[in-house]
């Protein structure tokens, strides 16, 4: 555990930049309460008519995936609510690694991921009939029977993500555990990849990044300038 309370000064900016790609159906929904006028019962999140898989969503699923890998690799993990252990690592200084990427009430995150949308804002939605199974009788359940929408497998989603301060590209040996959580991430979302969404227990939502550059900023005469490119590993 280590004091990231770094924002005083910008040592560094790594701009992440690729695609992300559902290898199944995927669909951020909007809730079980459908959009005016829709002929689904359960629409795809959309804004200015395109699907969004919104930052926010991308964030949770990183943190949680980092949490079950940081606690298996023997980190302490806490819930990112739990204010008394957040007012102990603010009075110590001492935080986990986990807030030290993502943050928490007391301590601002060193990531900034964005909404994706369509590349070229291409997508083709489709739709499918679904039953409501009642889990005491194992039945169909009366009035089960509705209609989703989701994004049909292959699209190209603009995956953008920024990271402050935490110097993980280029590589080179380093002592900080938030760099070795963010290549776990990185090398899970371009082998086996992360679900997403809704309906992720019957296989929906599984993510993968492609084609993804990092471009490492640093601060030289008043100006961010570009230090270094290469591949995301």
């Amino acid at each position: 555990m280590s004091d990231y309370r770094d924002f005083h000064k910008l040592t560094t900016i790594i701009k992440i930049d690729g695609f992300l790609v559902n290898e199944t159906p995927l669909r951020i929904g909007t809730g079980r309460e459908p959009p005016l006028g829709s002929i689904v019962d359960i629409a795809v999140y959309m804004i200015d008519g395109l699907p969004c898989i919104p930052g926010s969503s991308l964030k949770g699923l990183f943190r949680s995936y980092l949490e079950s890998i940081a606690s298996s690799m023997g980190y302490k993990v806490h819930n990112p609510w739990d204010d008394n252990i957040i007012k102990e690592e603010t009075k110590s200084g001492n935080f986990c690694p986990i807030c030290g990427i993502f943050g928490n009430t007391e301590l601002a995150s060193h990531v900034r991921i964005y909404d994706s949308y369509p590349k070229d804002g291409i997508f083709h939605k489709f739709q499918k009939t679904g039953i409501a199974i009642d889990r005491e009788f194992g039945s169909v359940k009366p009035g089960g029977l509705f209609t989703e929408e989701l994004i049909a497998p292959k699209t190209k989603w603009i995956f953008k993500m920024d990271i402050i301060n935490i110097d993980i590209y280029p590589e080179k040996p380093i002592d900080d555990d938030r760099v070795k959580l963010l290549k776990i991430l990185f090398q899970t979302l371009k082998s086996i990849g992360l679900s997403i969404g809704a309906r992720k227990s019957v296989g929906c939502g599984l993510i993968k990044i492609e084609d993804a550059k990092w471009h490492k900023y640093e601060l030289h005469d008043g100006f961010m300038r570009m230090v270094g490119e290469g591949e995301v590993k």
